[in-house]
């Protein structure tokens, strides 16, 4: 078997904590599921737009859903949607999303929005509405959302992607249970015909709402899929088309994976043929993935579906599955983070809080240097201060309203935590220093923590001296160098103790 594609098998089993045996050497083709990730990325970078948006069909002109759908791609495939990698003529994904005017005419309008933009990492408001306020309005009193079931597991989905409560969760639940069909599938609207597509939908949001993995609900929902499983390893969407495609392949990749499957194994296998091989086999030499062989039918929103599915992300991408979930590993949930690590025990905190998370492929990524953004971001969720409305970052010419760090920043600045680095520069895509750490970690301090300390040769010589007398400085520290994302973990959960934060 080709390594890169063991490796690839072994980084699932490690991610999600599959059980059962994998499937047999021949399961997967040639092209491994890594390398077809970041074909399809080269895919979508040729055709971006100059506005920084993407067509439905390339060479056409940008439409705000489909941008959607890449921006969540992008974030699963663990790059930056709002990063210089994705700016044409200066204008990135985000921006066009962010500058579009077009309306929020339905709830899964809201959804869909509220999906990418907490993918980027950006604030909770599109054209000054607050699509999760405008989901939470529609709700009926028996826990429905929305008018039909397709609507309400996208806005369970959407409000999970921002750590919004799903209002009367309990009832919301039920309701959902409530769709599931003789067949033991689920449709579009209540009462219609089952279809695997909402099927797998289904399972993420019940996931979500806290249905166990092992109920009977769960079981028989993955055995209505598995009866579409086809001799090619695909899965056919049910009643409407008893032909494998992409898109229902992701659907149902996404579907398996929150409900704790193992797509490689025996069980999710047809003759050495599974889903994540018949998705590979559908992408064109351009990048992009076709609907079915031969059959190029809206290929951005498609392979941006199969990315999502293939980088082992279900909806929403940014959201840890874990915690809605009441099985746990004795394994790490990341490949190259052991539970021997010097910092192991202060990011799993931190991950199990949704303060930090990893990346595709099963990866923590411990010794990454950290923006200055992103340690105020981990300042402002890890001391909870993420609710705090303000509008601080207003004196920092670098830190736009628009951008995703415009909020957790004014935070920052509001609590006296952080400075910029000149008086209207904040250099939030500058990589934070030792030096820069210790300063924003001190200045969290209570003021009985504020021991009196000599000045040194630098500016920041007291407050490492301080941070190291309270004991937050991490293993490795150096003021000068930039600070990785083990090092910022351990420093905020010992601060988090200080303060007395579970």
């Amino acid at each position: 078997m080709n390594k890169k594609i063991m490796a690839f098998i072994i980084s699932l089993l490690l991610v999600f904590s599959f059980t059962g045996t994998a499937a047999a050497s021949n399961s997967f083709p040639e092209n491994e599921a890594q390398e077809s990730i970041q074909e399809a990325l080269d895919y979508f970078q040729d055709i971006q737009n100059k506005d920084g948006g993407f067509p439905c069909k390339e060479g056409r002109e940008s439409n705000r859903d489909t941008t959607a759908w890449v921006i969540m791609a992008v974030r699963a495939a663990g790059e930056d949607p709002d990063g210089s990698s994705w700016s044409k003529a200066g204008n990135t994904p985000v921006d066009y999303l962010q500058d579009c005017t077009k309306s929020l005419e339905s709830t899964n309008d809201c959804a869909r929005i509220l999906l990418a933009l907490s993918a980027a990492g950006q604030g909770v408001t599109y054209n000054g509405i607050n699509p999760a306020d405008k989901i939470m309005s529609v709700q009926h009193e028996n826990g429905h959302l929305g008018k039909l079931v397709n609507s309400h597991m996208w806005s369970i989905l959407a409000l999970a992607s921002v750590s919004r409560d799903i209002p009367d969760s309990e009832n919301a639940r039920d309701w959902l249970l409530e769709q599931q069909q003789e067949n033991s599938g689920f449709s579009w609207a209540p009462g219609g015909r089952s279809d695997v597509d909402d099927t797998s939908i289904a399972l993420q949001a019940l996931i979500l709402l806290g249905q166990d993995r092992e109920s009977a609900a769960v079981k028989d929902a993955l055995d209505y899929i598995k009866d579409y499983q086809q001799e090619n390893g695909g899965f056919s969407s049910g009643w409407f088309s008893s032909d494998p495609n992409a898109s229902t392949d992701a659907w149902v990749l996404q579907g398996l994976l929150a409900a704790g499957e193992n797509p490689v194994s025996e069980k999710w296998s047809v003759n050495n043929n599974d889903v994540i091989s018949h998705i590979l086999s559908l992408q064109s030499n351009k990048g992009y993935f076709n609907w079915k062989p031969g059959v190029k039918s809206s290929p951005v929103k498609v392979t941006a579906c199969t990315v999502m599915a293939l980088a082992g992300k279900p909806f929403p991408v940014n959201v840890n599955y874990d915690k809605f979930t009441s099985k746990s590993s004795n394994t790490s949930k990341f490949s190259d983070l052991s539970p021997g690590h010097w910092a192991y025990d202060p990011v799993m905190q931190l991950v199990n809080n949704n303060i930090l998370s990893g990346y595709p492929g099963g990866v923590f990524k411990p010794g990454e240097p950290v923006s200055r953004a992103e340690f105020t971001k981990f300042m402002a969720y890890g001391l909870d201060l993420q609710g705090i409305n303000s509008s601080a970052a207003g004196k920092f010419k670098d830190v736009p309203q628009d951008k995703w760090y415009y909020n957790v920043v004014s935070i920052a600045a509001q609590k006296g935590y952080v400075n910029g680095r000149s008086e209207d520069v904040f250099a939030p895509r500058g990589k934070i220093t030792g030096g820069e750490m210790a300063a924003m970690l001190v200045r969290a301090l209570p003021e009985e923590k504020q021991y009196e300390v000599k000045s040194g040769p630098y500016w920041y010589s007291a407050s490492v001296r301080r941070a190291e007398k309270n004991g937050l400085l991490c293993p490795g520290f150096d003021a000068q160098a930039n600070a990785t994302r083990a090092q910022c973990a351990y420093s905020i959960v010992q601060l988090r103790d200080i303060l007395g934060i579970k």
